[in-house]
Formats: structure tokens, C-alpha cells, sequence
């Protein structure tokens, strides 16, 4: 019989994904998820879109041998429905109820076969989020046919949701230090600025009012920041600076009158 999981083992796993530095330490902290639950195996995958048409994928699991030969000849990254239902969705889901939503895929149904030929019967997946367009899926997943019981099925969405978080949140930072150069250059506060306003449709001489600076300094800054987004101009610029995060929401910025909403004690 497995272990049942406490809040101790979670706290303890999330723990040490925290201070993970590497996939193989994220990796350990999932099976060792694995072993204190039902569960047989786990999968994480995830896009990250370092460029719109060619995203870094990324793959983590513990599936058999032969499932990972054949799913990285294959490239079924791209037909796994776990992660297609993760593009569009954010809640938790067991196998036999997303499964059917897939069934009128062709490919979907290609790799259901294939998979529990393999012994990945039935499974829990959890949608992912991070940075703007990062989307990911951890899945746990089982060699016994669905439906799982239902009191694992509670107990996992319990704690695997909050685990799931922190596994992605480990694999995102150590993919900005590890494995993508451009996210150790650094690009300032004002270049931030500047690359913001772009977004927001301004010119060079509106960014040079707001930001209170020069006409030449707003166009060094840009100049500066493309050069360090290794892209061509500023519309790839503000492209990529959304997907790198330098791009975000200003909350500090002041509307300009007629954008105001009127205070609640003002009627007229």
C-alpha cells in the first residue's frame, strides 16, 4: 500500500524544489511525489516562447524507456493532449475526462493508443502558467485503467495542484539562468521604460515628454535594447521583451484627466 502523503512531505518537497538548480533536483522531488501517493510515473512538459514560431520545449518524466524513445522520435510533445488541453485551460483534470474531449482528434487518438499500449492508463494532469505565452502540464500518472478511486483523486488535486506550481516555477528559473543566455544580460529600468511606451504605440518625441528625457536619449535606449534582444527593430523588440517579461503592467502610471474616474463623492 503507498504512503499516504501529508502536509509534512509537501511542505518538504516544495522545500527543496525551491532551492533546486538543476532538472535532475526537480526531477527526484517528482518521483519522490510519485512514491508517496498511487501514482506510477509523472510528466512535465512545457513551451517556452523564446521566439513565437520555434519555442523551446522542455521535457522532464519518469515514464518507461521505450514511451520516451518513442515520444521524443515521434515529437508527440506536439500531439500530447495533455498539453494541448494546458493551452486552453486551468484547471486540474483527470485522464478519463479530458480524454474524451480529444477523441475527434486524430492525432489525440493516435497517442491515447499508443500510450496505453505503453502502460500510461489513466492520470491527473495539471495546467501551467508563467511568464506571458509559458504554458506547461505535470501529469501523474498511473499503469491502472481509469477511473482512478476517488479518494485518491481528492488527495491529489489537494496537494498536487500546489506541487505542480512549484515544479514549474523551479524548471522556469532555471531555464532564465541556465538555458537562455539572453535572459542574463541586463537591460535597465529606463530601457524597460522606453521599450514599454513603444508597446503602448508612442513615438520617439511622446516617450522623450513622458519620461521628461531627450529625443537622441529615447533612441539610444531602444538602439540599446535591441541590440541586447538580439532582434532588428523595435516591433520584434517589443515582442520578445513580452514573452522575456521585461515588458509589464505599469501600476504607478497616472491617467490623463479625461481617462479619470470620477471619486465617489463627485456626481457632477
Amino acid at each position: 500500500m503507498a504512503t499516504i502523503i501529508t502536509h509534512d512531505d509537501l511542505h518538504s518537497l516544495t522545500s527543496k524544489l525551491s532551492k533546486a538548480r538543476s532538472l535532475d533536483e526537480i526531477e527526484q522531488q517528482c518521483i519522490t511525489f510519485c512514491q508517496l501517493t498511487e501514482f506510477d510515473y509523472f510528466s512535465y512538459c512545457a513551451t517556452i516562447p523564446t521566439t513565437l514560431t520555434r519555442p523551446d520545449m522542455i521535457e522532464i518524466n519518469s515514464y518507461p524507456e521505450a514511451w520516451r524513445a518513442l515520444y521524443q522520435d515521434k515529437e508527440l510533445i506536439k500531439k500530447d493532449p495533455t498539453l494541448i488541453y494546458a493551452e486552453t485551460n486551468h484547471t486540474p483534470i483527470t485522464w478519463d475526462k479530458m480524454i474524451p474531449q480529444q477523441l475527434d482528434d486524430k492525432n489525440s487518438r493516435m497517442y491515447i493508443r499508443k500510450a496505453k499500449k505503453h502502460g500510461l492508463k489513466s492520470g491527473i494532469s495539471f495546467p501551467l502558467r508563467g511568464n506571458v505565452g509559458s504554458t506547461a502540464v505535470l501529469s501523474l500518472v498511473s499503469k491502472k485503467n481509469a477511473p482512478l478511486p476517488q479518494a485518491l483523486v481528492n488527495t491529489t488535486l489537494t496537494f498536487g495542484s500546489l506541487f505542480a506550481t512549484y515544479v514549474h516555477d523551479a524548471v522556469l528559473r532555471i531555464f532564465d539562468e541556465d538555458l537562455l543566455p539572453i535572459k542574463k544580460k541586463r537591460i535597465s529600468l529606463r530601457e524597460r521604460e522606453c521599450l514599454l511606451w513603444v508597446a503602448e504605440g508612442k513615438t520617439t518625441w511622446e516617450i522623450a515628454q513622458i519620461l521628461k528625457i531627450a529625443n537622441r536619449t529615447v533612441v539610444y535606449h531602444l538602439e540599446r535594447i535591441i541590440l541586447k534582444l538580439e532582434v532588428k527593430n523595435r516591433q520584434q523588440a517589443v515582442a520578445r521583451g513580452m514573452m522575456m517579461s521585461y515588458i509589464s503592467h505599469r501600476l504607478d502610471w497616472e491617467p490623463s484627466s479625461h481617462h479619470k474616474k470620477p471619486s465617489p463623492g463627485n456626481t457632477s
